[in-house]
């Protein structure tokens, strides 16, 4: 909470300075590589303290190692989800491309499904499993961000140095403090609190309600495998039903399957139908995040249209500064996340148990497993319906979009045309 805090002002000034960036590196890019180094201290360093440290010194060290990660990510997550409406003009083409970044994503969000089965088969203490998880996967980090900067180029046209000296903070605040579908989105952000809330109970669910953490990796190989077929369907579905619509009916869909399993429970049919149980909730599962991929899709698209909106309204690019502000909703998010579920795990006195070589074996509290399963079911049904209820009220839709897009492509001609002629 108090990193989070901190957390606003660079958040902040994060925005504002990459939109005033001007390099020949590009605008956005140079900043995947600037925040390398600090990430990898703040993400490495936390897995490697000596045992036997107080909770005091345990809470400075851990404070310090976050804030200084969350500082290099307010500037590297804020050019990350930037640089993807600066690689291309072209709607279509962006579209095209969030989808296949979106599908590259599923499988980076499926491998670190895999771990729980070394936690449930590799006989070494669990915490050790998961110091192991993470170097693989700040390795990983390192080499793809790194491969990025080189690989990816910048070629939306600019506003001048002048220009940007006009839109001044003043003008610049006023933009984005009054632009509509912004707001839509922080809203619609400050609701994914349901999905966030929901996955900081996962572990508990599986290990204790269904007795084994590797279970959430065999559900996982079959819960996923809806996105990789309606993926690249998402670009058609936005021609078809339009982006905004296609958003809030797959979160509204989504938010349905979470109520109805909610409402069935995870052992319908009885505590000794072990696999039937099991089976019931994969299925479950995998309809609750039949349409992950085409939300996540949806999500990044509309963000692009949000820029256009701004481009259109003021002549100027401002999507470093707006994906901050709409970052502040995502800290709340998530720390509200934190906070609940950490209330809810003490409210029902909740306790983890481990056997005598440090592995963590289940609960069988009654009231302590209800409490864990509302978590997990309820928690993303209302967060997911809520999402889609307010996507309805974005504007950048229909007649709107279409004359937008209209007149951006003669302003942008306009811009190339002007540097062209001022090279000469």
């Amino acid at each position: 909470t108090i990193s989070g805090i901190l957390d606003s002002v660079d958040n902040a000034l994060s925005g504002l300075i990459i939109d005033r960036t001007r390099t020949r590196w590009g605008r956005v890019r140079p900043y995947l590589l600037l925040t390398l180094p600090f990430w990898f201290f703040s993400s490495f360093t936390q897995w490697i303290l000596p045992d036997g440290m107080s909770q005091p010194a345990l809470l400075v060290w851990f404070f310090l190692f976050n804030y200084i990660g969350s500082i290099a990510n307010s500037f590297y997550n804020t050019s990350y989800q930037t640089i993807l409406y600066n690689i291309t003009p072209n709607v279509s083409e962006r579209n095209r491309l969030i989808a296949t970044d979106a599908y590259a994503d599923l499988l980076g969000v499926w491998l670190p499904s895999l771990f729980p089965l070394f936690v449930d088969f590799l006989n070494v203490p669990t915490r050790y499993v998961y110091i192991g998880g993470a170097s693989f996967f700040i390795g990983c980090v390192l080499i793809f961000r790194t491969y990025g900067f080189f690989a990816l180029k910048e070629r939306m046209p600019l506003a001048s140095r002048e220009e940007m000296q006009h839109m001044g903070l003043i003008e610049t605040f006023k933009t984005v403090g009054t632009c509509r579908p912004m707001w839509v989105l922080i809203i619609k952000n400050f609701f994914a609190v349901g999905k966030h809330t929901g996955e900081k109970v996962q572990n508990f669910f599986w290990i204790n309600c269904m007795g084994k953490l590797s279970l959430s990796s065999i559900s996982g190989l079959f819960t996923g495998l809806p996105s990789y077929f309606v993926l690249p369907l998402a670009p058609k579905l936005t021609k078809k039903f339009g982006l905004r619509n296609l958003a809030a009916g797959s979160y509204m869909f989504c938010g349905a399957c979470y109520f109805i399993m909610w409402i069935v429970g995870y052992k319908p049919f009885g505590e000794n139908h072990f696999v039937l149980n099991l089976i019931w909730i994969i299925i479950a599962l995998t309809f609750c995040g039949s349409l992950n991929s085409i939300q996540r899709y949806c999500s990044t698209a509309l963000n692009g249209d949000l820029y256009d909106y701004v481009e259109w309204k003021s002549g100027v690019r401002n999507e470093a500064t707006i994906t901050a502000a709409m970052g502040y909703m995502t800290l709340i998010s998530s720390a509200v996340a934190n906070i609940l579920s950490g209330v809810i795990i003490d409210s029902i006195h909740f306790v983890q148990l481990k056997d005598i070589t440090g592995k963590v074996i289940p609960q069988t509290d009654p009231g302590m497993l209800a409490g864990i399963w509302a978590v997990f079911a309820l928690a993303p049904a209302i967060g997911r319906f809520m999402k889609g209820v307010t996507l309805l009220f974005f504007n950048v839709h229909g007649k709107t979009r279409d004359t937008m897009m209209y007149e951006l492509a003669k302003i942008r001609a306009s811009k190339v045309i002007d540097t062209s002629s001022s090279e000469q």
